[in-house]
């Protein structure tokens, strides 16, 4: 019997499965959630979400036309992991942590015939995002991944190892994202050409603003990013911020679609502080509790029903989210492809989000624009998206390491990436700070 780890891996499986996941909690939804898994060859699967209450066919089977990647023939001659340090405009705070720089592992995957694709990891140099820290991946991909990589003839072969390695997502990512650029680069599609969804010109974006001193710093930065034409103000919070803090910027901009992320900095103790926010009107309240705290995600939900729950860090794999989903802890989804391991897997999330009526917003990690054009690419299939945190290139760094970086016209909108960015050698040469090459 297969699992829904074959499905994202190119396992190819025949026939019909049905995986039931009862409703623990009964929270939200009777009976069980339906997963039907059927023509599982890599990405040619589909996905539908079916409750048995009522019978219905809760998503549309858009899969059908999908191009099935498992045979691809794939070689591997090197891999070249690059870490580089790209100076930011600005310290940005969190209640993660400070950043002055960002500290990113590039990856670049040659064919037999030396022809490269590259990929940017999204994760932090630090373990306080997620168990993931760049050097941790670094390791993972030298010295565990690699080895396997070596005799992949296809990407079902690619794939199937990179299912072996449990979590580490930000990793599995940057592999799947070099390889599908070598290919672009080389007039192929990948998995996201292949989603038959309607595609957005334009994305609009939002800004993710740090943690600020006064809130006249906040005010003032707010009003500013008001006037760039940023399509939402997303504020960075935790525990013991002064009482006016946000009732200030409300008051200010009483109109703003508004948001918070709390990064997951709050807990049972400090819960009155999140059921107050209730009346400032907020978008959403994203990551309020520890990831592993859906549970006080749902309790939150029951006690502040005007709060529009949003998880990030909490939703890493898919079970994640029918878990959340269940518990009726979430009542929307930030989706980064790097956090849930790649594209593909991206998608199957989303798929499971349409199915619940559960919008979806793409999220970054202040990546540079090789990375942020990918997951550019990804928040084109989202029409519906008031906006997606993936601010301009501007807006973190005086140079990237492209020729042209992601740009945001006065209206808050950046083009869709058409074409595979033009990486800037000598930027990303000046900014290396250690290369491991890996070959055959």
């Amino acid at each position: 019997m297969g699992t829904a780890r074959d499905v994202r891996n190119n396992i190819s499986l025949a026939g019909r499965q049905t995986l039931r996941k009862r409703d623990p909690s009964a929270l939200r939804y009777s009976s069980f959630v339906v997963v039907d898994l059927t023509d599982l060859a890599n990405f040619g699967f589909r996905v539908m979400i079916n409750t048995i209450s009522d019978g219905g066919r809760l998503s549309a089977d858009i899969r059908s036309s999908m191009v099935n990647f498992s045979e691809r023939e794939l070689t591997l001659s090197r891999l070249e992991i690059l870490i580089v340090d790209v100076p930011q405009i600005e310290s940005f705070q969190s209640a993660v942590g400070k950043r002055h720089s960002r500290q990113a592992l590039l990856l670049r995957w040659y064919d037999a015939d030396g022809r490269w694709g590259i990929g940017e990891c999204s994760c932090r140099p630090d373990p306080y995002f997620s168990h993931e820290y760049l050097d941790g991946v670094a390791t993972v991909i030298g010295d565990f991944l690699f080895e396997n990589l070596k005799d992949c003839r296809t990407y079902g072969d690619l794939t199937a190892q990179l299912a072996r390695i449990r979590g580490w997502g930000f990793a599995r990512a940057v592999v799947l994202d070099a390889v599908h650029d070598l290919w672009r680069r080389n007039g192929q599609t990948d998995p996201l050409d292949a989603w038959e969804r309607p595609r957005l010109e334009k994305i609009p974006v939002g800004i993710s603003l740090g943690l600020y001193s006064s809130t006249e710093a906040l005010l003032d930065k707010v009003g500013r990013s008001v006037e760039e034409g940023y399509h939402r103000i997303k504020l960075k919070i935790k525990p013991g911020l002064p009482q006016d803090y946000l009732a200030a910027v409300r008051r200010a901009f009483p109109d703003l679609y508004l948001g918070c992320d709390a990064n997951g900095s709050f807990d049972e103790d400090s819960i009155e502080q999140l059921v107050a926010m209730q009346d400032l009107g907020l978008a959403n309240l994203e990551q309020p509790f520890s990831p592993d705290r859906l549970d006080l995600c749902a309790a939150l939900k029951k006690r502040a029903p005007g709060l529009v729950i949003c998880l990030d860090e909490g939703v890493s794999e898919p079970g994640h989210l029918i878990a959340a989903l269940h518990m009726g802890a979430l009542d929307e989804l930030n989706i980064k492809p790097g956090r849930v391991g790649g594209i593909p897997v991206a998608i199957e999330m989303a798929e499971i989000c349409e199915a619940h009526a559960v919008p979806v917003w793409i999220g970054g990690m202040f990546e540079t624009s090789i990375g942020r054009s990918s997951n550019l690419r990804l928040a084109a299939c989202f029409p519906d998206a008031r906006a997606h945190d993936l601010s301009p290139s501007k807006r973190y760094f005086q140079e990237d390491l492209v020729t042209r970086p992601v740009s945001m016209d006065d209206r808050g909108f950046v083009a869709r990436p058409d074409a595979p960015v033009t990486v800037d050698e000598d930027a990303l040469t000046r900014f290396l700070q250690k290369q491991i090459i890996k070959r055959i």
